[in-house]
């Protein structure tokens, strides 16, 4: 399998992220088997996607094929239209401080509070969408989560470490 040098860094990301997704999966069968059911669907589901677009980066018949049927383009349409900005390894950084902070505010005040301000911040500081439309988006994120998850599927959402503590 040879990934094309201008698909590379993207490659490493895939691997990067299948990295973290196997923790994920990993440390989730310490949970007892209620809690750890929803992170292992997540992991699971994960898996063969972050396969399947590493694949595409392929020059194989398989890639092309992938690249084909999920884009609609070829590969060679696909590298064409790509962006030719170079980002540099401090930019994609940002963006796992940003997938941090999101990781530490689920931890410290819940799936709840921590969702519609995440959605407001990136929309706002990382979209460039205005106050107005950041805030309808993030509105409509944590209605679609609390309709989805709390009442749809009477999945309880972590509450946050600050819950247990101060609850």
């Amino acid at each position: 399998m040879r990934i094309p040098e201008q698909r590379q860094p993207t490659a490493w990301y895939i691997l990067i992220i299948l990295a973290f997704v196997v923790l994920f999966i990993v440390t989730s069968y310490k949970y007892n088997l209620t809690d750890r059911m929803f992170p292992l669907m997540v992991g699971y589901f994960a898996v063969p996607l972050l396969l399947m677009d590493l694949l595409s980066l392929t020059d194989t018949k398989i890639g092309g094929q992938i690249s084909l049927f999920f884009s609609g383009k070829s590969q060679k349409q696909v590298d064409e239209d790509a962006d030719p900005t170079p980002r540099t390894l401090g930019q994609e950084l940002i963006i796992f401080v940003w997938m941090g902070a999101l990781v530490l505010g689920i931890y410290l005040i819940g799936f709840l509070p921590c969702t519609p301000v995440f959605v407001y911040c990136w929309m706002k500081y990382r979209g460039g969408y205005s106050v107005r439309q950041s805030a309808y988006l993030a509105i409509g994120t944590i209605v679609f989560v609390y309709v989805l998850f709390e009442l749809i599927l009477q999945y309880e959402l972590y509450p946050g470490i600050f819950l247990y503590w101060y609850g």
